[in-house]
């Protein structure tokens, strides 16, 4: 798992949580986008004025969020979250991310007060510098990427996932996922405890009637709010991937017969409503977004040039080195993302079927990937049961048959944090009737 810090220092408790996304002193971009709300949830600025946040707010660095009454999540360039308890207070100190993992990227925060559990994304994985979090108890390294923390005149808390390193001036504590930590205060070594900070309490069974949507559980019943990017059931509704970004992506047109690829650190630019601008060298004269959940998007568009025709791809935020590494010898499973998959179109660019299911399962510790697909194309059932395939890291290639003469082969790309997303550009082709290719987004169950 990466390296960050955490430091807590007078009253500012410096979060490095998020990895997250955006500048230091003199760049304008915000740092993070509000998730969702609810309750009197403030914004307030270096010289004091306030502002009442709703889901969809931009923050920008200095601010210091308020919860007061209300909860917030926030969510990052980077694709990390943090998640505010009541009576939270919680400040973006400095924050720079352009998109990639070159050294220049920072993330300093500071939890005055209150609670928070974060999932981490990129910012301080290359440098762990360049990650801290500060409190007037203890400074807090992370190795992981996800964690509460609970601060009042002590500091607790609970590692979900990875590693972290606790310190003052007392001494370190190294924990490990599950484990808990207590800090009394920051002339006492931190110690180990039974107690979990788990924050917040489960919720009630029959929600309230103020219930807000973004308080919804996901299908293993955890709180959206504080679920990690990919959570069944927690995913409609995320804010979509906007401005200037360094993806990995699958693609794929009918260039000369037809041409499926893999493209690494392509910068693709995307609107405020997270629609297609621009792919790599490429302004595409139209474009039909399948969706874009904030880690991954999908689609077609078409080249300006009109020589390679239609251009399926499936864009998203590369996986961690540090998270494949964690992934080991571990099989993931991934379903397909509600509406993932885009019309198969011929090489014209007309649709002739549509994806009805689709399925990926990848053994990282044989290094294969199988696949199961059903169509219906010019009207008939089509269906590939079992393609298959090698992994090379975050990529991998499958093929296979669909019937008769009836062939299918695709290029896959992982997504994400922790591989929480797939994408799959294919060709299904029949040697007699037709030729096809489309795309697909998946989710990890």
């Amino acid at each position: 798992m990466p390296n960050q810090i955490f430091k807590l220092n007078g009253r500012a408790l410096v979060l490095g949580l998020i990895a997250a996304a955006y500048p230091v002193a003199g760049y304008t971009a915000p740092a993070a986008r509000v998730d969702f709300a609810t309750g009197n949830v403030k914004a307030i600025g270096a010289n004091g004025q306030s502002r009442n946040l709703a889901k969809g707010a931009q923050i920008e660095q200095g601010e210091t969020i308020s919860t007061n009454n209300g909860r917030a999540q926030l969510r990052f360039t980077d694709g990390a979250y943090v998640s505010l308890q009541p009576e939270s207070e919680f400040r973006i100190d400095q924050y720079r991310f352009d998109g990639k993992q070159d050294g220049n990227e920072k993330g300093f925060f500071s939890l005055v007060k209150g609670g928070l559990r974060t999932i981490t994304g990129l910012v301080g994985r290359t440098n762990k510098n360049n990650y801290q979090v500060t409190t007037s108890v203890a400074t807090i390294g992370i190795r992981g990427t996800e964690y509460t923390i609970q601060y009042g005149k002590s500091v607790t808390g609970t590692v979900g996932e990875g590693e972290i390193n606790v310190c003052n001036g007392a001494g370190c504590l190294s924990v490990m996922n599950g484990e808990s930590y207590y800090v009394q205060n920051d002339a006492s070594k931190p110690v180990m405890t039974n107690k979990r900070t788990d924050l917040p309490p489960p919720p009630p069974e029959s929600p309230p009637p103020e219930f807000e949507s973004g308080e919804q559980v996901g299908t293993d019943g955890t709180p959206c709010d504080l679920a990690a990017p990919g959570t069944p059931g927690c995913d409609d509704g995320a804010p979509p991937m906007t401005g200037t970004l360094v993806l990995n992506s699958v693609v794929g047109d009918f260039c000369d017969g037809a041409c499926i690829g893999t493209d690494t650190d392509v910068t693709v630019v995307f609107d405020s409503l997270g629609k297609l601008t621009k792919y790599g060298s490429i302004t595409p004269t139209s474009v039909s977004m399948g969706g874009n959940d904030g880690i991954v998007a999908w689609g077609t568009f078409l080249d300006s040039s009109g020589f390679n025709g239609l251009t399926h791809f499936v864009a998203g935020m590369a996986v961690p080195a540090a998270d494949l590494d964690a992934l080991g010898r571990t099989v993931g499973s991934y379903s397909l993302l509600k509406n993932g998959a885009t019309p198969v179109t011929n090489s014209s660019g007309d649709p002739i079927g549509t994806l009805n299911s689709a399925s990926l399962t990848v053994n990282f510790a044989s290094a294969s990937v199988t696949a199961a697909m059903n169509w219906t194309i010019n009207g008939s059932p089509i269906s590939a049961a079992n393609l298959t395939g090698s992994v090379s890291g975050a990529n991998m290639s499958v093929f296979g048959n669909c019937g008769g003469s009836c062939q299918v082969n695709g290029n896959i790309a992982l997504f994400g944090p922790n591989a929480v997303r797939a994408g799959m550009v294919y060709q299904v082709r029949d040697f007699v009737n037709f030729e096809g290719m489309g795309a697909a987004a998946f989710e990890k169950k």
